[in-house]
């Protein structure tokens, strides 16, 4: 399809790794992507799109969300990077992208130094030398990593203080070489109080106003100011519980040194997570302890019995993680926590109970200035408010259903091939074992073979072909299982175009179609979709 000129965005990206080559800084990116654009007759500039300091494993940067937006208010329809690694190194993402996102969206993608454009029929752009080159990216991204922690542990294996900033109530100072804990008098003293407060009784939440009462600042005020308390006329912000909780779980006060309490998630996720209490190395008295041992062992004690509320309200539960239909896309749109989900029964009469579920604003309790006006919203308010929205993106004129349809069937089939790829290759694994089994045979009756080396023969060959017809059916509940999930897949696109209210909302459907949620109060919500018109 020929056309005038195109739209251009340029995109440009500077990751945090150190080993950066300066040819790929921001300015030589975007000057190579000018000069193309420059010899070419059917471009047009539009705009300009950077992230710096942002990795290239996942696709959660601000520059790139607003290039997006402009690609989905249809102010941009062609997108150039210096490479394909500066647009991503997450060598499935950035697939997806390539592949689905934006054919779908109608957007040409051009790659300068990699020699891509998506625009090229004439056969240069081959699949599998795309996919190659995601991948060797992302395999660099994924040496960084690993060259990055070794580093690190290197480091904590010298001794000391190796984390960036010290724990509340310390300070942190070289000495012997190495840097150490000292005690910081002021905020020590507060770190002992709620020590104390906490073990004479007091919960988080009493200690949180405590402070608040203070005007003791969080401690990551205290570490960016050096104010301990907050100026008259100027805005606290309360303590949040995680804080306190934080506090009262650290060992770090009992004077020894804990490596490895937590540890990222893994190459190219986002967060960290807990570590198993035997991968920890522990260090004891390598400072000055602020409370005893004694002390912290009942401040655990006490954290791990439930509070007389807790036991009070028995029938509410925080529902897991993998369990939450909007885990991962839903946040408050006043303040931008992320919503989190809860259930209670209610009772209908004496016989009859029912489990209600809502999404909460966990900024909605506070007492600061950080208090949240959005309450909660009922889950299956939510869920009609955003079947109304995908209904209302994807059923316009100029969307068409059958494009998505056809789209899931093709990613299915790709799916598909490599499995009947090894349906055949078993197939002719079988063939070969009964064709040698038979000549087997044969000299066995003519003699060349005495009966045992026969029957065992035999006997091995029956187990080879009992594995691969196991292996053939495994594959053939994949093939079903794909097809299944595609079909009803399809099926709610086709249900949500046709306004059929009484379909029901999947996980995967929320995370194929949907990248962000924003709940208002008086439940108003904006639906932020990952591809769209």
């Amino acid at each position: 399809m020929s056309r005038c000129s195109y739209s251009v965005g340029i995109y440009a990206r500077l990751s945090v790794d150190s080993d950066e080559r300066k040819n790929e800084s921001i300015e030589t990116q975007i000057a190579i992507a000018k000069a193309y654009i420059d010899g070419r007759e059917d471009m047009v500039l539009s705009g300009c799109y950077t992230d710096i300091g942002k990795t290239g494993t996942n696709f959660r940067r601000e520059g790139f969300e607003r290039m997006m937006r402009d690609v989905r208010m249809r102010k941009i329809d062609c997108i150039v990077v210096k490479d394909l690694s500066r647009f991503g190194r997450n060598h499935i993402e950035t697939g997806n992208y390539l592949e689905r996102i934006f054919p779908f969206m109608g957007v040409r993608f051009v790659a300068v130094t990699d020699h891509f454009d998506s625009a090229d029929r004439s056969g240069q752009n081959e699949t599998l030398g795309v996919n190659l080159k995601n991948l060797v990216n992302e395999m660099y991204a994924r040496d960084i990593a690993v060259k990055v922690k070794s580093s690190r542990q290197a480091k904590r294996e010298q001794g000391g203080f190796t984390g960036g900033v010290p724990p509340y109530g310390y300070r942190a100072e070289w000495a012997g070489g190495k840097k150490c804990l000292f005690v910081e008098e002021t905020t020590s003293d507060i770190v002992k109080k709620i020590y104390e407060m906490f073990l004479s009784g007091r919960n988080m939440k009493q200690i949180a106003l405590w402070l608040y009462e203070e005007r003791i600042v969080r401690p990551a005020e205290y570490h960016r100011t050096g104010q301990i308390h907050c100026p008259a006329g100027e805005a606290l912000q309360e303590w949040s519980r995680g804080t306190i909780r934080m506090l009262l779980t650290n060992p770090v006060y009992t004077g020894c040194l804990v490596r490895g309490r937590t540890g990222g998630k893994g190459y190219g996720m986002q967060g960290r997570c807990g570590i198993a209490s035997g991968d920890r190395a522990v260090r004891e008295h390598t400072h000055e302890a602020l409370i005893s041992e004694e002390m912290f062992q009942a401040a655990a004690e006490r954290l791990e019995k439930p509070s007389e509320s807790c036991k009070q309200k028995d029938s509410s539960e925080t529902v897991p993680p993998d369990a939450d239909l909007f885990a991962d896309v839903l946040f408050c749109g006043d303040c931008g926590a992320k919503m989190k989900r809860s259930s209670a029964v209610k009772e209908l009469c004496s016989k009859a109970k029912v489990r209600r579920y809502r999404y909460n604003c966990p900024m909605a309790d506070r007492i600061d200035d950080e208090r949240c006006v959005t309450k909660s919203i009922g889950l299956q308010t939510l869920s009609n408010l955003v079947k109304a929205a995908i209904w209302q993106e994807f059923a316009l004129p100029d969307m068409r259903t059958d494009t998505l349809v056809e789209s899931n069937r093709m990613e299915a089939e790709r799916a598909k091939r490599g499995w009947r790829r090894e349906l055949m290759r078993l197939g002719r694994k079988m063939e070969n074992t009964k064709r040698l089994g038979s000549e087997q045979y044969l000299r066995y009756r003519m003699g060349e073979m005495d009966e045992r080396s026969f029957r065992h023969l035999k006997e091995e060959n029956a187990k080879k072909i009992l594995v691969c017809r196991k292996q053939c059916a495994d594959i053939a509940e994949k093939l079903r299982a794909i097809d299944e999930e595609t079909e009803q897949k399809n099926h709610f696109l086709r249900a949500v175009v046709e306004g059929d209210e009484g379909v029901e909302l999947t996980a995967e459907v929320v995370n194929t179609l949907i990248s962000r949620i924003e709940v208002y109060r008086d439940h108003r919500i904006k639906v932020i979709f990952r591809f769209g018109r």
